[in-house]
């Protein structure tokens, strides 16, 4: 049964670590935590403050959607945040169910699913072409 580990810093993680994943796990929590900080930032500063939310409309929206830098930010966006917010339902759902093995299987095998739909309809949102009139 591994637990998650609950250190502050790599020394100790290092320490605590049952094996190398749980130990890569808590470093990228460490490190997606940080980035997720710095692109949800920089989301709030360009969708809020940098334009004016009233001049927003379909083709406006549509429009910053075509755009590829655009896309690979906000897939940067999903994945890792996803991928985070995962992986601390993860220790969450060992913590809870640390007694009951089947428990623990069923919750994480629809957590899982459901992630994994949420990944893949996000995808789509950003993969598939939206039309937009006036721009190419």
């Amino acid at each position: 049964m591994k637990m998650a580990i609950k250190a502050r810093s790599f020394r100790d993680a290092k320490a605590q670590a049952k094996s190398n994943p749980e130990l890569v796990w808590w470093v990228f929590m460490r490190l997606s935590g940080t980035a997720l900080v710095l692109l949800t930032l920089f989301h709030l500063f360009k969708n809020h403050i940098a334009t004016d939310e009233a001049g927003w409309d379909y083709e406006a929206v549509a429009s910053s959607y075509a755009d590829w830098w655009n896309k690979l930010y906000l897939f940067a966006l999903l994945g890792l945040g996803m991928m985070h917010g995962g992986n601390g339902l993860r220790y969450v759902i060992d913590d809870a169910t640390a007694k009951n093995p089947v428990a623990r299987f069923w919750m994480k095998s629809i957590a899982y699913t459901l992630i994994g739909a949420a990944l893949v309809f996000g995808l789509l949102a950003l993969i598939v072409k939206i039309p937009v009139p006036g721009v190419g």
